[in-house]
């Protein structure tokens, strides 16, 4: 991106369009036609989101998550995950199923994990197939440890 490029965006984005404040963002988390800085980053996504933008929810969820910019918040990222998620926003769907699935900032719930991997497959995101399958496998050796439990115990 030029800098001219860059003072186009930044007036789109001061003049509130919701778009360009998630690329602002993104410039800014690149050091793109600018210095990297986190911090306006997060700004500029944090001003994205407020206006319902789904990508600006899910990279702030991935920034609370993993402490990026921001103090490490999970229960802050689950929320972001959740708002992006309701707009069936397939990578934020994934985030949030193994935020219920590890009890990572909402309370464990492996139904509701499978219900957002279930969604975030049928919008398009196919990585939360493997989740699914993982999901299935664990489900089944768990049976079969408690059918291998009984019988030991009946014997």
């Amino acid at each position: 991106m030029t800098k001219e490029q860059f003072k186009e965006l930044e007036k789109r984005a001061k003049a509130g369009d919701a778009m360009a404040e998630y690329d602002l963002g993104v410039a800014y988390q690149r050091g793109d036609a600018v210095k990297a800085d986190l911090k306006r980053a997060i700004f500029w996504w944090k001003k994205s989101a407020e206006a319902g933008y789904a990508l600006a929810e899910y990279n702030l969820g991935v920034a609370y998550q993993r402490g990026l910019g921001v103090k490490e918040d999970h229960k802050l990222a689950a929320e972001y995950y959740t708002r992006a998620a309701e707009k069936r926003f397939g990578p934020a769907e994934y985030n949030l199923g193994f935020c219920y699935y590890n009890g990572t900032g909402v309370e464990r719930d492996p139904k509701r994990a499978l219900y957002w991997w279930n969604s975030a497959l049928s919008h398009g995101f196919k990585k939360a197939g493997e989740a699914i399958g993982k999901f299935a496998a664990r489900l089944m050796q768990a049976e079969e440890e408690r059918e291998t439990a009984k019988k030991e115990q009946n014997s």
